[in-house]
């Protein structure tokens, strides 16, 4: 884990890094039980997470931060964006969508809506965390599905460069 901060102006940046490479990974957890909202979440600064039910991926930005949560705070995280999408929606289409997914996003973390979480990471740095790793679907990612993910190091984007598709 890897955090500074600067004291003069409060810029502040967390990441985590590994010493070992690993392998661009995909991690999916279908939480259908209230105790899977306790999982464990690792998401780096170059990891994707996806809730399909929902209609949501959060895609990293040049300065995207890591985090460690449960599936529960991936949910509150999400909450709140929801919540100003709403407020600038233009429509009241939009504002009825956004308010009915931020009504079955509620249900889920009472453990009421069954829903899916999917963490992309192509630095493999990413991932969910249960006792039972067995509810925890793993899958490496090949090097064309990890360089189409935002945030890829630079090294996918060499590999990305130099890849020609095969006849």
């Amino acid at each position: 884990m890897f955090s500074m901060e600067c004291p003069s102006c409060n810029f502040h940046h967390n990441d985590v890094f590994s010493a070992e490479e690993r392998k661009p990974a995909r991690f999916t957890l279908f939480i259908d039980k209230p105790d899977l909202l306790r999982a464990r979440v690792v998401r780096s600064g170059s990891g994707t997470f996806r809730l399909p039910e929902f209609g949501i991926d959060v895609e990293p930005g040049p300065a995207a931060e890591s985090f460690i949560t449960n599936v529960e705070g991936v949910l509150q995280r999400t909450i709140s964006v929801v919540k100003t999408a709403i407020s600038f929606a233009e429509t009241p289409e939009e504002k009825a969508k956004g308010a009915e997914i931020l009504a079955n996003m509620n249900r889920a973390i009472e453990g009421e809506f069954p829903f899916t979480l999917v963490i992309e990471d192509p630095a493999g740095l990413s991932g969910v965390i249960l006792d039972d790793m067995s509810q925890v679907k793993y899958e490496e990612l090949s090097i064309e599905e990890a360089s189409e993910l935002k945030g890829a190091p630079f090294w996918i984007d060499t590999i990305r460069e130099g890849y020609t598709a095969k006849e």
